[in-house]
């Protein structure tokens, strides 16, 4: 069942459907760590339900485009852009196609918060780690074809991971220059990261705990 939550309150909602699956604490800690300008055009990598351009908009402007392959999602991610009027391109699309689709050089930025493995046994564990790994190389090269010379991409990854993700960025010419370690108690949970476009060395590092949300009924538009 669809509801609606306020992302940037009387001005950007979502909408969600809990059994397609709603954002969680890592789109939102991703918004806050993007640098961008309003001129700016952004390229979301599997967009889910938008909510990375949907807040992002609302807090930074931008031209924003949303791609993903899930039907459903798109299709609630456009609702809310309609009834936000935002002026936001939500496409059904494979990440891998997005350079084919859009052309070369054809964005300032891209986000994504790509889907990872978190459960399960040790054999399964394994072979979803291996397949989130590959679905990561197909979106970075994706992210490396569409930006222009320059251009950054800002993600989120799992820390346990930072050397598989440190190694994809440097195998699609991706330049890591800003991080921000997001803790859970005494170690790092979550990668903020912004790589550059054929950049080169220079990397800055910060830590910070991560807050939690208050309940839905008690945070109408408190995330700005």
């Amino acid at each position: 069942m669809e509801r609606f939550e306020w992302l940037i309150d009387g001005r950007v909602g979502i909408l969600q459907d809990p059994a397609l699956g709603c954002f969680n604490e890592d789109s939102i800690a991703l918004v806050h760590f993007l640098r961008m300008h309003p001129t700016d055009r952004v390229l979301d990598l599997g967009t889910g339900n938008g909510v990375l351009c949907l807040y992002a908009q609302g807090l930074y402007g931008g031209s924003f485009t949303g791609v993903d392959t899930n039907a459903a999602q798109i299709a609630l991610a456009q609702k809310s852009a309609q009834r936000n009027g935002q002026p936001i391109a939500f496409s059904v699309l494979r990440a891998e196609d997005a350079p084919q689709t859009f052309g070369h050089g054809a964005f300032d930025r891209v986000v994504m918060n790509p889907p990872y493995f978190t459960s399960g046994d040790a054999g399964r564990r394994a072979e979803a780690r291996h397949a989130d790994e590959r679905l990561l190389t197909d979106w970075c090269r994706a992210a490396f074809l569409v930006l222009n010379n320059g251009g950054t991409l800002t993600l989120c990854y799992p820390a346990d991971r930072l050397a598989a993700l440190f190694r994809t960025l440097d195998e699609n010419r991706l330049a890591p220059k800003r991080m921000e370690l997001l803790l859970s108690g005494q170690r790092a949970r979550l990668v903020l990261l912004e790589a550059k476009k054929l950049g080169g060395d220079g990397l800055t590092v910060t830590v910070r705990p991560q807050k939690r949300r208050p309940p839905a009924s008690d945070r109408m538009g408190t995330l700005a």
